[in-house]
């Protein structure tokens, strides 16, 4: 009978254990297995909750972004630096379609059924 030694042994229970994330879709709980630990390691999770969580995370990045680049704009307004605000306003344009294609990531990430794939012969 092989060794297991305590990390070993929380490596396998990691693999077998199924994904912790709550609340899906259909109000019910991920039955997929966890492959890894959610971004703050509170979590075991499945792939695609994974993946949901990071673009949730960089959704919330850029939109602080934009919210900053409102403020900074503003203020080049007021002190008449137009060379500011131009610069900005590409920035925010970045910004802009930066978070639209997070959104529409995130949305076909949670579009997808949260069920292990089937895999064809």
């Amino acid at each position: 009978m092989p060794h297991t030694t305590p990390s070993n042994h929380h490596a396998a229970k990691e693999q077998q254990a199924h994904c912790e994330a709550s609340n899906t879709l259909k109000r019910g709980y991920c039955k997929n297995p966890a492959t890894q630990r959610s971004m703050d390691g509170l979590l075991l999770v499945c792939e695609q909750h994974a993946r949901q969580f990071d673009l949730e995370e960089q959704v919330a990045c850029w939109e602080a972004i934009l919210l900053h680049i409102e403020l900074w704009s503003k203020t080049a307004r007021k002190r008449g630096r137009e060379d500011i605000v131009r610069l900005l306003d590409l920035e925010r344009a970045e910004a802009v379609a930066a978070l639209a294609c997070r959104h529409e990531d995130l949305k076909q990430v949670e579009n997808e059924d949260h069920q292990p794939k089937k895999r064809e012969l």
